[in-house]
């Protein structure tokens, strides 16, 4: 860690007539804006324009500046060679990207071109007399004085820390070791600090905890948490948010729902209204799964038909309140997930919704990936830029191993477009294809719904959706019938599936009254009723606890049954 000195006596040193400031911290960023034999002739005035230049860099600042590690699911392993490889990817990548520094004021001039790398400000800081130092250098300095080369640099874990396989023993996903354990992974990135947030396998210590509010609190202690949930100032005007899922044994339905609680939801309401767009203010959320109209792919036939793909999932009265406060809010620029363990390489692992980015977030660990790619996401920001990468610890270079940093879309959060860099043609679509999202323009929408929708001929590719006339939104998708949200029109949920639907005719009668299955071969007749609640999708998974009880019941009933024979 870098030694910190008393800053009264930093600027006393500092401004005496006559003397200059080394830092005693070598910088590693190397910058791809400048060559360093320009740069070095700037520093050393080798040119006019080089000196005009280094003026006018004076009043750039650093203060609204910052760099972000993004980790999805962590999922330790017994072997942590992978792990210990994506730290040490990550590390470097902060070395290697400068931070954006912010102009003194924002005018096209400063937008147009790129602002000068951080190194190379604070090559000038050092190398400027200690009375000619502007406030902005002094800034620079003293901050670069307190955290060395990784200054403003930060990290956000997405949670599900520890194994993905259950084995009953310390280390299991949920246990205090598992927390433990990610603790010390976190501390070796060596940040001035670092936020996590629970993800559905957090809270799944059902072995040593028997409350989710014990579970709860043991990952709360590890860390340090007063709350599950976070904010992070990071800038003058740039605010990091965390929302954590709080449950698992007392999960209505699936115990992977990730669900976040009403008064956790009131108060990230509260902390958007209090920093509005207005006051310019950027406010970047972090959740472990995703909300509902992200529009970010999702598994069909993993986490929709188990009720925990989105947000509050299973929770009709609250799953859009997300969406809503990202649509009515403009300043909510980005919203990272993970949960799917899939990579950034799709073309919907990044969604822009209003002024809102959407980013999937990948996994680091060779036994999480689900097809095969280990990233981390990195963002690189200031007061009107972010741009987003990919550390593709996957692919690495021949000579010197390091990983692949791929520059995937620069935000303009002046105007809040989005420039997509990276072109999505390297992944299998049959493997891990998207659920289908309805659209009013794509050619699917069964406007007046009384008709045979589908035979069996005709089922296995049939795409359509269409209004019941009690609201809710119904499709036929891969073979199944699914229920969409009636606001987003995400995938909520599977009605009928493919095995139930062999042999069928799906017919859909009186203007949206009822969903019918005929049998082609006998003319069996089934209706499709709504649930109590009004939606039709089916709660597939259980709890996990509840089923766990009963397989014990079960296995103690077969034993009892044995020693009577």
């Amino acid at each position: 860690m870098p030694k910190v000195i008393n800053f009264s006596v930093f600027l006393l040193l500092v401004l005496s007539p006559g003397n200059s400031f080394q830092a005693p911290f070598g910088h590693h960023a190397a910058s791809t804006t400048v060559s360093s034999s320009i740069l070095q002739s700037k520093i050393n005035g080798d040119d006019n324009n080089g000196i005009n230049e280094k003026k006018s860099w004076h009043d750039y600042s650093i203060d609204d500046s910052y760099n972000l590690i993004v980790l999805g699911d962590l999922h330790l392993e017994d072997d942590m060679t992978s792990h210990h490889q994506a730290r040490s990817d990550c590390i470097s990548a902060l070395h290697h990207l400068s931070l954006l520094p912010c102009p003194p004021t924002l005018t096209p001039a400063s937008t147009s071109s790129s602002p000068p790398p951080f190194h190379s400000l604070l090559s000038t800081a050092q190398n400027t007399l200690g009375k000619d130092l502007s406030p902005a250098q002094l800034s620079l300095l003293r901050s670069y004085q307190t955290h060395g080369p990784l200054t403003n640099c930060h990290l956000v874990s997405l949670g599900d820390l520890g194994r993905k396989d259950i084995r009953h023993e310390p280390g299991d996903a949920g246990t205090t070791k598992s927390f433990t354990d990610a603790k010390t992974y976190f501390d070796g990135f060596s940040l001035p600090h670092y936020d996590v947030i629970t993800g559905n396998h957090d809270l799944e210590g059902l072995d040593e905890f028997s409350t989710d509010a014990a579970n709860l609190a043991a990952w709360q202690r590890t860390f340090q948490k007063d709350t599950p949930y976070f904010s992070r100032r990071v800038g003058h005007r740039t605010l990091l948010v965390g929302l954590s899922t709080v449950r698992f044994r007392d999960a209505p339905f699936s115990s992977h729902e990730c669900w976040v609680d009403p008064l956790q939801l009131s108060w990230f309401e509260d902390v958007v209204r209090r920093h509005s767009a207005e006051e310019g203010w950027k406010i970047i959320v972090f959740s472990h799964a995703p909300v509902v109209g992200s529009g970010l792919r999702v598994l069909q036939n993993v986490h929709v038909v188990n009720g925990c793909a989105w947000l509050n999932h299973c929770d009709g009265g609250s799953r859009n309140r997300f969406i809503e406060i990202v649509e009515r809010n403009p300043q909510v620029k980005l919203w990272f997930s993970g949960h799917f363990h899939l990579s950034h390489d799709y073309e919907d692992a990044l969604c822009h919704v209003g002024k809102c980015t959407f980013l999937q977030c990948g996994v680091v660990g060779k036994a999480s990936s689900r097809d095969g790619r280990r990233q981390t996401r990195l963002v690189q920001g200031n007061s009107h830029t972010i741009n987003l990468y990919s550390i593709n610890h996957h692919k690495r270079d021949d000579k010197n191993d390091e990983a692949n940093i791929r520059l995937d879309a620069i935000v303009d959060l002046t105007t809040g477009q989005i420039d997509i860099k990276q072109g999505y043609n390297d992944y299998d679509h049959d493997q891990w294809f998207s659920a289908y999202v309805p659209k009013e323009e794509d050619g699917c929408f069964l406007g007046s719904p009384d008709c045979l929708v589908a035979c069996q001929q005709t089922l296995p590719s049939s795409v359509c959706w269409w209004h019941m006339d009690d609201g809710a939104v119904l499709g036929l998708h891969d073979g199944q019938l699914v229920e969409y949200d009636k606001t987003t029109l995400s995938p909520l949920g599977i009605v009928v599936t493919k095995e139930q639907l062999k042999g069928r005719e799906v017919l859909v009668v009186e203007e949206g009254t009822a969903v019918v299955l005929l049998e082609e071969t006998t003319g069996d007749v089934e209706v499709v009723h709504p649930n109590d609640d009004g939606s039709y999708w089916r709660k597939m998974q259980r709890n996990k606890r509840v089923r766990q009880e009963e397989k014990a019941r079960e296995a103690v009933a077969k034993l009892w049954l044995e020693r009577k024979k």
